[in-house]
C-alpha cells in the first residue's frame, strides 16, 4: 500500500514459477493470498489495483482468485500444499494441468 501513497498502481503481483534459483525468494501461495486478505480488514476502502497471479509453465498467467482454475489438492507430511492448476483457456488447446507443490510455510517463518 506504500506505493499507492506515492502514485504507483501495481498491476501484478506476481508469483514465479518456483525455479531453484528464486527458492530463496518464494513464499508460500496460501501466505500471499492471507496477506491481500489481511490488507483489505487493516485499510478498509482501499481499492486495490494488483492481481495475485500465478506463472505456470505451458499455461502462462492464472490468476489465483479464479478459482475455477485451480484447487488444492493435497498436504504433504511437511505442510507443504499441492495444488492443480488447470488451463484457462479450456478446450481450445488441449493442454494438461500443472501440478505445483508449494513451499511449506515452516521454510518460509
Amino acid at each position: 500500500m506504500e506505493l499507492k501513497k506515492v502514485g504507483i498502481d501495481p498491476y501484478y503481483t506476481f508469483y514465479p514459477q518456483g525455479k531453484y534459483e528464486t527458492k530463496n525468494f518464494l513464499l508460500p501461495v496460501a501466505r500471499i493470498m492471507q496477506e491481500r486478505k489481511e490488507e483489505a480488514r487493516l485499510l478498509p476502502g482501499a481499492f486495490r489495483t494488483d492481481e495475485l497471479v500465478f506463472n505456470v509453465p505451458k499455461l502462462g498467467k492464472n490468476h489465483l482468485r479464479a478459482y475455477q482454475d485451480n484447487e488444492i489438492i493435497g498436504i504433504k507430511e511437511n505442510g507443504a500444499r499441492v495444488y492443480l492448476f488447470y488451463p484457462w483457456e479450456k478446450n481450445i488447446v488441449m493442454v494438461e494441468p500443472y501440478i505445483y507443490v508449494d513451499q511449506p510455510i515452516i521454510e518460509f517463518l
